[in-house]
């Protein structure tokens, strides 16, 4: 599974539970260039999503 700066910006973009904020009340719909899995609350120290959206959103939108 491929897990380049553009596909994890591209996966954040598509993620309806994407949030940058602690209080996860933030969604993917600003126009903020730094969306990324990488800054996603979801995603822990070990390089991973820990709701597993990652690879379903990738497989689901050919990423």
């Amino acid at each position: 599974m491929k897990k380049d700066a553009k596909t994890m910006k591209e996966v954040a973009e598509r993620c309806t539970k994407y949030c940058r904020c602690d209080n996860c009340n933030c969604s993917n719909s600003s126009k903020d260039e730094a969306i990324s899995c990488q800054n996603c609350t979801h995603y822990t120290p070990g390089k991973v999503c820990d709701i597993d959206l990652y690879e379903e959103i990738v497989e689901n939108h050919d990423l």
